[in-house]
């Protein structure tokens, strides 16, 4: 078919099926790069966009940071945390506080285990497991004198038992209470 076509148009033919192999032969290999670098390019304008995010929000960080700590030293000096120098005379200072609230309510304490202390935001978290037994009335009034005291306590997991031992009906029922009483120190900076 093609030897019935004049020489002119065989050239044309033969040109024109070169022109198509090199287009394909560039598509096939530069189509590949083209969609790469465009891929890369919109990942790049991504993390361009972040960066300058980042930037703004490190910026803002800068002018609050002085606001930030003048207001934790407020904080750390307001006198609503345990004022002890370390943590074991923390829990002993929280031991005497929980034992004057309770003891002047009439509840008894019958144990105080002092639990590990942690780091909560330049906090140290001094916490007790605390067991004590009284009249509900009593220990009511001693869980609610524990929130509300000078010193911030948080009293956490409650829970309250029906102490029946060798009592009759007719007598006061005593109430056993068990739970974990939280309090803050300043942390180790400051």
């Amino acid at each position: 078919m093609i030897e019935k076509l004049d020489r002119k148009r065989q050239k044309q033919l033969a040109v024109g099926i070169l022109a198509g192999l090199v287009i394909a032969f560039a598509l096939i290999t530069a189509g590949p790069v083209w969609m790469a670098n465009a891929s890369r390019q919109a990942a790049l304008d991504e993390a361009h966009e972040r960066l300058q995010r980042y930037q703004q929000i490190a910026a803002r960080d800068e002018e609050l940071l002085p606001q930030y700590q003048a207001l934790l030293q407020k904080q750390r000096t307001a006198g609503n945390h345990l004022r002890s120098e370390t943590s074991a005379v923390a829990g002993a200072e929280l031991q005497r506080l929980v034992k004057n609230i309770t003891g002047s309510n009439k509840a008894q304490i019958l144990s105080t285990q002092l639990l590990p202390v942690s780091e909560e935001q330049g906090f140290l978290r001094v916490a007790l497991k605390v067991r004590l037994r009284g009249n509900l009335e009593a220990v009511l009034q001693s869980l609610y004198d524990i929130e509300t005291d000078d010193i911030y306590m948080f009293v956490d997991e409650v829970a309250l038992r029906d102490n029946m031992i060798g009592r009759s009906r007719a007598q006061v029922r005593l109430m056993d209470a068990e739970f974990e009483l939280v309090a803050y120190m300043p942390g180790e900076a400051s």
